[in-house]
Formats: C-alpha cells, sequence, structure tokens
C-alpha cells in the first residue's frame, strides 16, 4: 500500500553549531543539546551563567531546539553537562 502525498513524510531537522571558545585550541569536548545547555546556564548563578555563555558563540536561546553546543571537557563540568549522559549528542 503506497502512502499518499504528505503521509508519512520525515523531516529532515537542521541543527546549527556553537562551540566554546577553548575548541581553536584543540581541547576535547562533545557536542550537547541545545536547550540542555540552556537549562544548565540557568542553574548558575548570573555572574556565573554571564562569565560562562561569554565563552560560547552566541545564540537566540529561542533557538536552542536547533542548536547543538561544542563545549570542552572543562567548560561542559562547569555546567555539569558530563553528569547528563542525554546531554550529549555525538562526540566530536
Amino acid at each position: 500500500m503506497q502512502a499518499r502525498y504528505g503521509e508519512h513524510q520525515m523531516k529532515r531537522q537542521m541543527f546549527r553549531e556553537r562551540e566554546c571558545i577553548h575548541r581553536e585550541e584543540g581541547a576535547d569536548g562533545d557536542f550537547y543539546n541545545g536547550v540542555f545547555y540552556l537549562q544548565a546556564l540557568q542553574r548558575l548563578r548570573v555572574d556565573d551563567a554571564v562569565k560562562m555563555a561569554s565563552k560560547v558563540t552566541s545564540f537566540f536561546w529561542s533557538d536552542a531546539p536547533q542548536i547543538i553546543v561544542w563545549l570542552c571537557d572543562e567548560c561542559a563540568t562547569e555546567l555539569h553537562l558530563n553528569e547528563a549522559p542525554r546531554a550529549v549528542t555525538r562526540r566530536a
């Protein structure tokens, strides 16, 4: 049985990458889901969140579901993202 036009079509989701400043230095790291990254920022004190956010290429928070953020192991540790396996999207 053939599906009608428009049924069972899979959407291809496009992701945009952002990264911390340590990637250019050759640090080891992972890609993290943008939503998990924002949630981790929101758990920090304001000053710490601003400091951490300044280390990562900026993006509109409303775009977080379409963003993957590469973080070095040190930045991920500061955000406690390395403790949430679901936050990792793929090893860089």
